[in-house]
């Protein structure tokens, strides 16, 4: 096995010709692009197998790979975007281990302070146990399942 780091960038594309479709004759096509994502794959992920099992299609929206690039070590992988963080990929039991460690870039609500998740993407495209961790600002980690209850009891704490 090759000991490289690989990063995949890819699009996501959403058809809003199908927001009011019927889903009767031909789907109506007005595909728009909406971002995408890059992947940081380590030496353990079979990079073909994920490019495979990351894409997607049908009749409302779809994900392809648009780049992949190899790197000799972390160090040589582009900077990450302030609003985007890389999702790292590693490989168990013939499943890619995806997790995202998101800065708090001014788009969370002031007492969170990161968000951190974690999910199992299938070589069949599909994704389980999927979960989302919260750091608050008093240091707690929260679940996502306990982040509302969390800022209720905190916020009558504060009033």
């Amino acid at each position: 096995m090759e000991n490289k780091i690989h990063t995949v960038t890819t699009q996501y594309r959403e058809n809003y010709g199908a927001h009011n479709w019927d889903e009767t004759g031909e789907c109506p096509q007005y595909w728009k692009n909406k971002g995408g994502e890059t992947y940081v794959l380590y030496p353990s992920v079979d990079v073909v197998a994920f490019e495979k099992a990351i894409s997607h299609k049908n009749d409302y929206s779809e994900v392809f790979v648009i780049f992949t690039d190899c790197h000799s070590d972390i160090d040589s992988i582009p900077a990450e975007d302030e609003w985007h963080s890389n999702i790292h990929v590693t490989m168990e039991n013939d499943l890619f281990h995806c997790s995202v460690d998101d800065n708090n870039s001014g788009q969370m609500r002031d007492e969170i302070v990161s968000k951190y998740k974690r999910w199992l993407l299938h070589p069949d495209s599909n994704i389980s146990d999927h979960r989302v961790y919260y750091t608050m600002n008093d240091g707690n980690v929260v679940t996502g399942e306990k982040l509302a209850e969390w800022l209720e009891k905190n916020e009558a704490v504060a009033s």
